[in-house]
């Protein structure tokens, strides 16, 4: 016996329940007694479950009530995958197949329904994609970072690739902006990735009915929150320790212009940027251009060691929490090196400048200086 919803079950016909709630129903080859979970997102990355149901003659279902559109995940065995609840019954078949090298089961699912879980699913693609581009670059980067030439070479080479897949990206974020769907990959992947002014111009080319949609609202709170920290926000406060443990602010900066750039010891592009901000810092330091590294590093040693071997001579602070750095999250850092050029009173007037774009807008700020 299939077990019964413990959320509201529908009490409308079977039409009504494709526009006032969800249903999803599987299927689980030898599964029997095992149990799938529906979460819910509750916190960035952290997902609560909300059902549960035990596969009983090899299939399981829920259904339950749906205010609007949303975004869930289905976990069972191995699988973890997300659905979109749109109205648009749900169908997921999971099978097991056993891995030939540790003799594990490992299970897989195909997900059927409506046209957003297939855009749903692209757009995930696309985006892992790309993230294993640019961590791979990264790892390859780590590999040859004591070699100035070789590290050129791959960071051009990883460079190449990812404008390969941005094209793929950006062809396919023009023909999907009259879905639920593309919302959720603007707002977990292209904000991470990608210049706010674009971000923002993918948000407003979204039709009325999406951005009148949950997801949609959601989506303009994240932006408007970006804002803060980008072209036209004050840069919020920054008071970390310093290599000899005092406590350097950012404001005690002011009326300087100020390179703000988030890196790390083992960050492979970092270090392929370091010429070009030295080159930057040796002309304009004495005509008011400072910078203030804040190092993602977690190690002390490792930190210092970096600063002192590559002769970074400007400001520099650090938690020590790694990715966990409040002020990393209080900047949307997702990825480095990244970069915030500040005028005098601290406006973001620049932002991922990197390489001749960097040299060529802080030149163009001392002119005639």
């Amino acid at each position: 016996m299939r077990k019964k919803i413990t959320i509201a079950l529908c009490a409308l016909s079977l039409a009504g329940c494709a526009t006032s709630g969800y249903k999803i129903t599987g299927t689980w080859e030898g599964g029997d007694g095992k149990t799938v979970y529906l979460l819910r997102e509750v916190t960035k990355g952290e997902h609560q479950a909300v059902d549960s149901a035990t596969v009983t003659d090899g299939a399981f279902h829920f259904a339950g009530a749906l205010s609007g559109i949303d975004k869930r995940q289905i976990t069972a065995g191995t699988v973890k995958r997300d659905i979109l609840l749109d109205g648009v019954p749900i169908a997921i078949k999971i099978t097991t197949k056993t891995s030939a090298k540790s003799g594990k089961e490992i299970q897989f699912a195909e997900i059927t329904g409506s046209p957003e879980q297939k855009i749903l699913e692209d757009s995930q693609a696309l985006a892992t994609g790309k993230g294993f581009v640019s961590l791979g670059g990264m790892l390859l980067m780590m590999q040859v970072k004591d070699d100035s030439v070789k590290l050129d070479s791959v960071y051009r080479d990883v460079e190449v690739l990812k404008k390969e897949y941005d094209k793929k990206l950006r062809a396919f974020l023009d023909t999907t902006n009259d879905s639920y769907a593309i919302t959720y990959m603007i707002g977990d992947f292209l904000v991470k990735e990608y210049p706010f002014d674009e971000v923002e111009g993918y948000y407003n080319r979204l039709t009325p009915r999406v951005k009148a949609s949950d997801p949609g609202k959601n989506l303009k709170a994240k932006i408007e929150n970006l804002k803060l920290v980008n072209i036209g926000g004050i840069a919020p406060e920054i008071a970390l320790p310093a290599p000899d443990g005092s406590t350097f602010k950012l404001s005690a900066l002011r009326g300087k212009y100020v390179l703000l750039d988030f890196w790390a010891s083992w960050c492979g592009p970092c270090l392929a940027e370091v010429p070009n901000v030295k080159a930057i810092y040796d002309k304009y330091h004495v005509k008011g251009f400072e910078i203030l590294g804040v190092s993602l590093d977690n190690k002390r040693d490792a930190w210092l060691s970096a600063i002192d071997k590559h002769d970074l001579a400007w400001h520099h602070v650090s938690s020590l929490e790694g990715w966990q750095c409040p002020i990393a999250a209080l900047y949307n850092v997702t990825a480095i090196p990244r970069m915030y050029l500040l005028d005098p009173q601290g406006c973001i007037i620049g932002v991922d400048l990197r390489g001749e774009a960097l040299a060529d807008r802080v030149a163009s700020l001392f002119a005639g200086k």
